[in-house]
């Protein structure tokens, strides 16, 4: 009897012993199985997608960690496989999470879009260009984001984009005016060549010779487009510009011809006198 009594006793102090043993054995396995499930959660983008049950398992993991270092083995272990239940929960909420970022993207893209139409036709292209400039780049980072599904960053570089381009619209009429006194100040000078230029060509008419024909198209033309042109500054300064550049450099050139015409019957009579003996 008493034998069977010290067998039994035995047996509880090593089952005890057992027991104590493996309540003091740091939890590894479940702080891996834990960590595992932390990573993947990571790589499927919960922390862009699902913060909040993201924020809820990190929060099981530290106070793991933290018992782990107190050596409290018994509570880690059971902090460890809340944590891996959690980051697997906040796993399973990316899909979802997504879905409703890209939703919201999406509704920003199209805020943006329309910020854009507007720039366009307000002539953004023509009279801001600069910021216009700016405000396709957001976009373009904004399109670049949705084809790899950065959905959150998309949608940031939307609302940046439609900002821009709203910007760009505001700057449209400052532009538009700066233009017009451009092309103003442009078209005084033009007339007061083009005065020059028609007086010019009545000294050397009799020299124009087989080029009258041109001079005449172009005299025509550019009469004409002076015209055009002053009418056009308030409705199309930017249009107007343009032409009277154009305008330009048919003045020039003629300038230029007649200032040869000019000099070549000089150089012609020195030519006839280092000739004569």
């Amino acid at each position: 009897m008493g034998r069977i009594k010290l067998l039994v006793f035995i047996l509880v102090v090593f089952a005890l012993g057992t027991v104590w043993v493996s309540c003091s054995k740091p939890p590894e396995a479940e702080r891996e199985s834990a960590k595992r499930a932390r990573d993947a959660a990571m790589s499927a983008g919960a922390d862009k997608y699902a913060s909040a049950a993201l924020e809820a398992a990190s929060k099981a993991w530290d106070t793991a960690e933290s018992q782990m270092k107190e050596e409290k083995y018994k509570e880690a272990k059971e902090s460890y496989t809340e944590a891996r239940a959690a980051f697997e929960k906040a796993t399973a909420a990316v899909e979802a999470g997504k879905k409703a970022a890209a939703e919201q993207a999406n509704a920003e893209r199209e805020s943006a879009k329309r910020a854009r139409d507007a720039a366009m036709s307000a002539g953004a292209d023509k009279y801001a260009s600069a910021a216009l400039g700016a405000a396709s780049k957001a976009w373009d980072t904004a399109e670049s984001q949705m084809k790899e599904e950065k959905y959150k960053e998309a949608k940031e570089s939307y609302t940046e984009a439609k900002a821009a381009f709203e910007k760009a619209t505001a700057a449209v009429e400052a532009g538009r005016k700066a233009v017009a006194d451009q092309a103003k100040a442009v078209l005084k000078t033009l007339e007061i060549k083009w005065k020059k230029l028609r007086v010019t060509a009545k000294k050397m008419e009799k020299k124009l010779k087989d080029k009258k024909p041109s001079w005449m198209a172009d005299a025509k033309a550019i009469k004409e487009g002076l015209g055009r042109s002053k009418k056009m500054i308030v409705s199309a300064p930017g249009e107007a510009k343009a032409k009277l550049d154009t305008l330009k450099t048919m003045i020039d050139r003629w300038e230029s011809t007649f200032k040869e015409m000019a000099t070549s019957p000089s150089k012609a009579k020195a030519t006839q006198k280092k000739k004569s003996p």
